[in-house]
This record gives structure tokens, sequence and C-alpha cells, in this order.
């Protein structure tokens, strides 16, 4: 079996650069609208169509399709497969689309109750404009699943840049053409959804047959059986952000945009790490699962749980020292103010606490849709909600938006805690246990060294030399702590 760690390290590239670029589409938004009532109305108008691409796309699309996939690709048929597959979302994509934009005036209301009358307006019409995003952004969805089983993944993790790209545009460029404002935002939204679809059709050439009539093959049947339960479990985890979304919306003007900034930078690390890992992963969960966990699948789920560690506890680490600088760096100018930072640093920090446990949840999630029980993913995830909604009406009131990202952050805990276990039921030696000590070690070393340079030597002279200097002094703490552990051996023969 080729070694996980070059695709992870493929993915995790284009997914990088797509990270880099929404950084950029945030800071420019943050500079035109700041946390303000207009993008808290754009975020509303946008959760739902986001959800179901959620479902449709990247999550649900995608774990349905590749187990059956993978197994046509074994006896000649994935070209058959993947063009029936096109065909089929051709037909549906649309009429989803439509019915969502005609439902946005009852569904909004009851996402955002605490907002004003005009605030509903505004999100309303925004909701009805932005729903086809969803079919441009599923049927890329399915593109990038053929290309990864393929062995491509640079092309498909790079493609979720052209939106970022194409909404920086919207908002530095459309923002005074266009009334209202806020939507220069959902124009450059659509233009770069459409966009993902075309940068990869060039590369489908060789793995997509041509396109026929609609009709129902019995490939297409099992997707809809397996998407079943994990359309379950991407709206487990949708349904914390629908509830810290109705519960911001009766806070402060703007407490919906904090929690957004502030998961954007929490995403960062997720979507290059988690998603990257969990993505090189799961055609190897697909294609081996028929042994259980054991042989190759063991060996697949043991290198992306010590690789995704190994990269994400330095992460958080360096979040949690260099959060507050980081967002004065990229946000606060223009519209978005110091009391900003600061209320989005605090979401963050409080998001961080579940940063390792969501990507665990990523792995974990992906090991049991390759091995076919799609609905134990569910079945936690919904015990993570329960969680989530329980600690979100217990803070929300004392805490503000720290109350509801923390609330997140446990109930990721729950979620991966859950996973892991009844992971262990099914078989052992997939704990990378040297790897998982060293990282935390090192992590910590990193946080303190970090923290105490920080306080003494960098935080007098400002953000700009707290992140410029601060982020290689973290790299080289960790790198030392690894090597000085033998940690880098075990990069070696995962390569």
């Amino acid at each position: 079996m080729r070694p996980l760690t070059g695709d992870a390290i493929r993915a995790a590239l284009g997914t990088g650069i797509s990270r880099v670029f929404g950084l950029g589409r945030d800071i420019a938004i943050a500079h035109v609208f700041g946390a303000s009532a207009a993008y808290d109305a754009f975020l509303a108008a946008f959760f739902v169509p986001n959800l179901l691409r959620g479902l449709l796309g990247e999550g649900g699309l995608a774990a349905a399709f590749l187990p059956v996939y993978g197994r046509a690709q074994t006896r000649g048929a994935s070209r058959r497969v993947a063009a029936h597959t096109f065909t089929a979302l051709l037909v549906i994509l649309p009429a989803i689309c439509a019915l969502g934009a005609w439902t946005a005036r009852w569904y909004i209301p009851l996402l955002a109750a605490g907002f004003s009358a005009e605030q509903l307006q505004l999100a309303v019409t925004l909701g009805r404009w932005i729903f086809p995003v969803l079919g441009l952004v599923s049927l890329a969805a399915l593109a990038s699943g053929i290309l990864n089983a393929n062995g491509r993944f640079f092309v498909p993790a790079l493609s979720p840049a052209l939106p970022n790209v194409a909404m920086i545009g919207g908002a530095l460029l459309l923002t005074p053409l266009v009334h209202p404002p806020v939507a220069a935002l959902v124009f450059g939204l659509l233009a770069g959804a459409g966009g993902m679809l075309l940068v990869q059709l060039p590369f489908l050439r060789d793995h997509v047959g041509p396109l026929p009539r609609p009709s129902v093959q019995p490939e297409l049947k099992e997707m809809g059986r397996r998407l079943l339960p994990v359309l379950g479990g991407v709206a487990m985890a949708e349904v914390n952000i629908l509830v810290d979304t109705r519960l911001a919306s009766f806070l402060a003007e703007g407490a919906i945009s904090t929690l957004q900034y502030a998961m954007r930078l929490f995403q960062f690390p997720v979507g290059i790490v988690a998603v990257s890992v969990a993505t090189a992963a799961l055609p190897r969960f697909a294609r081996n699962s028929a042994g259980g966990l054991q042989g190759p699948f063991r060996d697949a789920l043991r290198q992306g749980l010590g690789l995704g560690t190994l990269l994400i506890l330095p992460a958080m680490a360096g979040l949690l020292v260099l959060g507050r600088p980081i967002i004065q760096l990229l946000f606060e100018h223009g519209a978005f103010t110091a009391l900003d930072s600061s209320r989005t640093y605090a979401a963050l920090a409080a998001y961080l606490s579940g940063l390792w446990a969501y990507t665990l949840v990523y792995l974990f999630s992906r090991a049991f849709y390759g091995l076919g029980r799609p609905v134990i993913p569910v079945l936690t995830g919904s015990l993570a909600v329960a969680v989530n909604i329980g600690l979100d009406l217990w803070w929300v009131e004392p805490w503000g938006t720290f109350g509801l990202a923390l609330a997140t952050g446990i109930a990721g805990w729950v979620n991966a805690l859950a996973l892991g276990l009844l992971l262990l039921r099914r078989g052992r030696g997939w704990i990378p246990w040297p790897p998982l000590l060293g990282a935390a070690t090192s992590a910590a070393m990193l946080g303190l060294v970090l923290a105490a340079a920080d306080k003494w030597f960098l935080s007098p002279h400002g953000p700009w030399v707290q992140v410029f200097a601060g982020v290689p002094l973290g790299v080289a703490v960790y790198a030392l702590g690894i090597r000085a552990l033998g940690l880098h051996q075990w990069f070696r023969a995962a390569r």
C-alpha cells in the first residue's frame, strides 16, 4: 500500500493554499463589514446552503460515493459509475436549489429569531440568491472524490481557493457598486463555486464516461443507502452551528460574526491537517475494509492518527499564545475594532479546547464509513449535539459567545472519545503511543517557551513582531522537541 503521508501532504498543500486565500477573504470582509449586522445577515443566509453542501458535497456524498466507486474500479466499471452519478446529481440538485430558495422566507426566521425585521428581510433576500452555490459545490465535490480515488489530491484540495478569491474581489471591488453592499459577497461566492467545478473538469476526462440518460443503477441505490446515515452524521455536526447561530442572534450585534471569525481561525489547522489526513485515509479505508480493523486498514488508521496529532497539537499551542496578535494583525483595521479583536480571541480560545478532538472525529468517522458502519458516527454525533445544546443553554447567558464556543469544544471531545472507544472494541494496535506522547510533550514545551518569550520580549513591540518572530520560534522549539524525542524517525518510517 502506498504510504498515506505523501497523499496527505499533497492534499494538505492544496488545502493550505486554499485556507490562506480563505484568511485573505476574511481579512477583506473584516475590513469592509467588520463584526456587523449586515455580515450577520449574510452568515444566517448562507447557513442552510452551507449545511446542505456538507451533506450533499464534501461530507456526505464523498463518504457514500467512494466505497462504491472503489469497488467499481476493481472490476473496471468506474467510468460508468461516475457518469451515472453525475447524471443523477444534474437531475436532483436543481430541484433542491429551487426548493431552498423558495423556502428561505420560512427557515431563516427560525434560524435567526433575534434579528430585527430589517436584518431578517436582508437575510431572506440573500438566502434566495445564494442557493445555486449548493449545486455547483456538490458537483465539484463529486469531481474531487473521483480524482482522490485515482490518486489526485492537489487540484481537488486547491479548488476551494476559488470561492475565496472571488469573495475577496467581491468585498473589495463590488461592494460600492451593488445594493445592498453585502450582496457583493454572494456574487463572489457564486462565481467561485462555478470555478471550483470548472478547474477540475479537464482532469476528469479519463475517469468519467459519456453522461447517460437518467436511470436507477444498482450502484446509485447503494450510494443512497450509504448516504442516508452519513447525512445524519454530517447533520449532527451542523446542528451545533445552528444552535449557536440562533442563540447568538439574541446577543449583541455582531455576535454571529464574532463566532465566524474565531471559527475561521480554528478551522485553518483543522482544514489543513484533519481534513487532509482524513481525505487521504478514506480511499484506503474503503479499499481495505474487508479484513476489518487489521492489516492495511489498521496501518492507515495508525498513520493518520500519528500524523494528525503531530501536526495539530503545535497549532493548538501556538494559537493559544499568539491568537490575539494574529487576530489584531489580520482583522483589526477598517470596520473591525479592538473590542471585536478581544471578543474574537475569547471565542477562539474556547474553540481551541476541542481542536485535537475534531481532528480525531474526522479520522475516526471516516474509518467507520470505510467499515460500512456509517450509523455509528451518527449516534456519537447525536450524543455530542445533546451535550452541546445543554452546555449552550447553560453558558450563553453568563459567558455569551465564549460560552457557545466552549460548548462546541467540549462536544467535540464527547464525539471523539465515543468513536475512539468503539474503534477499540473492534480491534487494537492502531494507537501510535510514541508520536502521541511526544507531540503532547513537545507542544507543551512550545507553549511554555513561546508564552515566556511573548511576555518578556515580543509583546512590547506589537503584533507584527509577536507573529513574525513568535511563529518561527514556536516551530523551532517544537522541531527540537520532536527530534530530541526521536520522533523524526517515525515521520521517516511513515513516509
